[in-house]
């Protein structure tokens, strides 16, 4: 019995004509196909048993008309527009999203809601962001107001929001865009990081980071013997006139590091979906590297895709970088490889170059010689997928050291703090 129970289930499982059944399912799940199916039934009785059936009929057809005209007919004279207090925010901060509404019609609009547009949280089946708008008044402008809080960076909103009724019986619903007076740029979340690593081939310009580098303005290094041209307020006159000569002060550089930042957004070397993949954490540190390093005073410059960002320093810097990494899309697909060939990549020598990566892009590069002013942060993809599987994350061989190698999200915050050190001992 317990097999031929199986077989059945397993013969019911079977879709012979999923085109078929898609319509079928689609037209007796939805509460509209289901009247005008009872209002066909209802037709064919009053046409062939009695003519009550007719009085059913008409009733239904009533019910059906006023489900599907109503919620057009409100629509058709309401208009609105989205509004955010901010332009850009991080993930996980909140913004408040403002709604305008203006109804041209005698009657009041109700049921109201927008859709699409505000993403949703993981394992909810409804938009937490959805607004419901009880009511808007006849002939005049409601405006209404909520938090959104973006679990992931972005544009938003994406896609275009739209304004939905099925008032009154949720029949069909109706829906018209909504305008969008200001868009908002979600940042990926930033954490913080440690100093800039020293790196062979590097170029000093003046700025604000100290490096222990000899300069002329900053901190006290040692003492030298005073060569033609050094100020005479450096003269170390204590121990001039122990040495019988002139003893200068060695000053510590103010030396701005040059840093480029080169991201693989490739997707398919990445692992996991929505916003604890390998790729949306690769990009947070992308991020936070470049805003830490920025404020420190560096120059810092990025490459990933098509996207070129020449070493720059300062705020603007950040914001354009930090725009620049909000907006990469779903579907960019340039490999490791040809990035590193490119231009901008293959003739950078003046500073270090940190290359964010995963071990699945590295296994594809053959014949990869790192050079000595390159860092790689290398996150191991598996360990980012929705289930790791143990025996995949089994020790595996890199064709470079790692600077920094993530293989759980839970060492990305400390190895981002005290990295660098790291990088000391390993170069």
């Amino acid at each position: 019995m317990k097999r031929i129970n199986s077989v059945l289930n397993k013969l019911n499982a079977i879709d012979v004509f999923p085109d078929f059944s898609a319509k079928v399912r689609r037209l007796f799940y939805n509460p509209l196909g289901v009247l005008a199916v009872a209002a066909l039934a209802a037709l064919l009785c009053g046409l062939f048993l009695h003519s009550q059936g007719f009085v059913l009929f008409g009733a239904l057809l009533a019910v059906i008309v006023l489900g599907v005209a109503w919620p057009w007919l409100c629509l058709k004279g309401v208009h609105g527009s989205i509004l955010f207090d901010r332009a850009r925010i991080s993930e996980g901060e909140d913004v408040e999203v403002r709604l305008t509404l203006r109804n041209r019609l005698p009657w009041a609009a109700l049921g109201l809601a927008v859709r699409d547009g505000f993403g949703k949280q993981t394992g909810d089946k409804a938009n937490p962001y959805e607004a419901t708008i009880a009511s808007a008044p006849p002939r005049r402008t409601a405006r209404c107001h909520w938090a959104f809080r973006p679990a992931c960076r972005g544009v938003y909103p994406f896609p275009a929001p739209k304004l939905a009724t099925g008032f009154p019986f949720g029949l069909w619903e109706n829906k018209r865009d909504l305008g969008i007076e200001s868009s908002l740029i979600v940042w990926p979340r930033t954490y913080g990081v440690g100093p800039v690593p020293l790196g062979g081939g590097e170029q000093l310009v003046e700025g604000n980071v100290s490096r222990n580098k000899v300069g002329g303005s900053g901190d006290i290094l040692g003492a030298r013997p005073y060569r033609f041209g050094d100020s005479t307020r450096r003269i170390h006159w204590k121990q001039s006139a122990r040495h019988d000569r002139l003893i200068v002060c060695e000053l510590q550089a103010n030396a701005r590091p040059v840093v480029q930042l080169v991201l693989d957004a490739d997707p398919g070397i990445h692992s996991g979906n929505g916003p604890d993949s390998s790729r949306e954490w690769a990009i947070r540190i992308v991020a936070s590297l470049a805003k830490g390093w920025l404020e420190a005073g560096a120059q810092v410059g990025a490459v990933w895709n098509s996207q070129v960002f020449p070493a720059a320093s300062g705020q603007h810097q950040s914001t354009r970088l930090l725009d620049a990494l909000a907006k990469i899309p779903q579907a960019a697909e340039r490999h490791l490889a040809d990035v590193l060939a490119g231009p901008a990549c293959r003739g950078f020598h003046e500073g270090l170059q940190v290359i964010v990566t995963t071990d699945r892009a590295l296994a594809e590069l053959s014949g990869l010689r790192p050079a000595g002013h390159q860092r790689w942060i290398v996150l191991r993809a598996e360990a980012f997928s929705e289930s790791p599987t143990p025996s995949l994350l089994a020790p595996v061989r890199l064709p470079v050291h790692p600077w920094l190698w993530i293989d759980s999200r839970e060492r990305i915050l400390p190895l981002l703090r005290g990295g660098w050190k790291e990088a000391q001992h390993g170069s």
